[in-house]
């Protein structure tokens, strides 16, 4: 089993799990660019697996206002690079939420997927790893799949 496939299995572990969850980015709805969701609109339903125009921050304040009001939120940005956009919403809302609203409110059902490192081409805009900019965010968890081959 690959990593996609990993992702995949977990992604449609948690949607027949747990019926608040919903997947929704760029292209999940046909499978993504790396194939992770593909065929889980088909088994869930477009209202749990949808696309998203091409906008990371809204994206992710989408995700923020869904996993407050207590969906399960997986929001997919296509390559890490592109979470810049969205770097406002994650540090500034999403990671101070539960603290501006004396505790009343988290974001803690929201998880934020991006690949990197997956194409060994695309220069700039598909080769960053931007994760360190997140692990030193108080109120943001950073979980890293990292495979390690051997001959």
């Amino acid at each position: 089993m690959n990593l996609c496939q990993t992702i995949q299995n977990t992604l449609d572990s948690t949607l027949r799990n747990d019926d608040t969850a919903i997947i929704f980015g760029e292209d999940v709805a046909f499978g993504g660019v790396f194939r992770c969701t593909a065929d889980l609109r088909s088994k869930y339903g477009a209202d749990r697996v949808f696309n998203t125009p091409l906008c990371e921050q809204g994206i992710i304040g989408f995700g923020i206002g869904a996993a407050v009001a207590g969906t399960t939120a997986i929001a997919e940005i296509q390559f890490a690079d592109y979470i810049f956009p969205a770097y406002d919403q994650i540090v500034n809302e999403a990671a101070k939420y539960r603290y501006r609203s004396q505790n009343l409110f988290n974001c803690g059902r929201l998880t934020i997927r991006t690949p990197w490192g997956a194409v060994g081409h695309g220069a700039l805009y598909h080769s960053q790893s931007p994760e360190a900019q997140f692990m030193h965010t108080p109120g943001i968890k950073v979980r890293m799949f990292i495979l390690f081959f051997y001959d």
